[in-house]
């Protein structure tokens, strides 16, 4: 029996986005002591950039007091990007209250990252609202890893209308997990075209299970050449499943050379199907070690055919 679609979801990314960030772009490993000196200057004179870049210095030297006094003078002038990275130091450091408050901040002067961590933050506290509300702001500014995760949020939810909409955007910018999991919705719905036309985009990517629903897809349409070269794609890259079905396709070619090869490719990675397959397909062609060798674990298993095989072997001597 052919092997069918791979249609477990990608699990959602709840990691916060991580780079501290600087509307300039800045080396601060290349400051010299002099340009140190002088922005130490500026700093205290209430110079926001200058009070950012020594922020970002600090926290390149694992000065991390230093780095929360620079941003925090720059933050109580109202920088976006200085509450932002507050925010970031102080979740990097297990205080989630203080990053919450620097991230709203943040977040109400439409800082996307802000917002798509403060969903990452209330995510881990289960406030689903909440997430949904951030996450939403944080889309609306084309945060792709925001969109990608409310599609999630909403297809857990059976929000499929919702899971779509965000798919599609996520999927827009060329996120591969949206591409891919928006092929499983449409396959689910029966909208195998459109299943087709996003499994492609994700295949492109190098997708794995993309390229795996794509040849079940076009071996239940039979369209064999295209799911040999899908199924070729995934297997490669050791998908078992698709090491198993390439043999079944080849077997109701007749190319038993080929059935042979991909079921042992797939027994050798524990696939029990391709080891019982192969077990019946060396007992066919009369040789009965090699039969014996592959039905043992399916029969180990409670196979009882295998086990009606591995008999008819012993009764014939082997």
């Amino acid at each position: 029996m052919k092997k069918i679609i791979l249609s477990l979801l990608f699990s959602m990314i709840f990691i916060f986005q991580s780079n501290f960030i600087f509307a300039e772009d800045i080396d601060v490993t290349k400051l010299t002591p002099q340009e140190i000196v002088l922005l130490e200057k500026k700093a205290n004179k209430g110079n926001a950039e200058a009070q950012i870049i020594l922020g970002l210095l600090y926290v390149n030297q694992g000065e991390y007091n230093l780095a929360e006094k620079y941003w925090k003078m720059a933050s109580e002038q109202g920088d976006t990007d200085a509450q932002y990275n507050l925010g970031l130091l102080y979740a990097n450091q297990g205080e989630y209250d203080l990053a919450e408050k620097y991230w709203k901040l943040s977040s109400k002067q439409g800082n996307a990252d802000a917002q798509y961590n403060l969903g990452i933050l209330y995510k881990n506290q289960g406030k689903y609202d909440l997430v949904e509300k951030y996450w939403k702001l944080s889309s609306k500014q084309g945060n792709v890893e925001a969109q990608y995760n409310l599609a999630l949020l909403y297809d857990n939810q059976g929000k499929y209308d919702l899971a779509e909409k965000y798919y599609k955007l996520a999927s827009e910018q060329g996120k591969m997990e949206g591409q891919y999991n928006l092929g499983v919705l449409y396959n689910s719905q029966g909208k195998y075209d459109l299943a087709e036309k996003y499994y492609k985009l994700a295949s492109e990517q190098g997708d794995v299970e993309a390229q795996y629903n794509l040849g079940v897809l076009y071996d239940d349409q039979g369209k064999y050449d295209l799911a040999e070269k899908y199924y070729k794609l995934a297997g490669e890259q050791g998908i078992t499943e698709a090491q198993y079905n390439l043999a079944l396709l080849y077997a109701n070619q007749g190319k038993y050379d080929l059935t042979e090869k991909y079921l042992k490719i797939a027994s050798e990675q524990g696939d029990a199907d391709a080891q019982r397959s192969l077990g019946f397909f060396y007992y066919d062609q009369g040789k009965y070690n090699l039969a014996k060798k592959y039905l043992k674990n399916s029969a180990s298993n409670g196979d009882e055919t295998a086990k009606e095989v591995l008999n008819l072997i012993k009764q014939k001597g082997y």
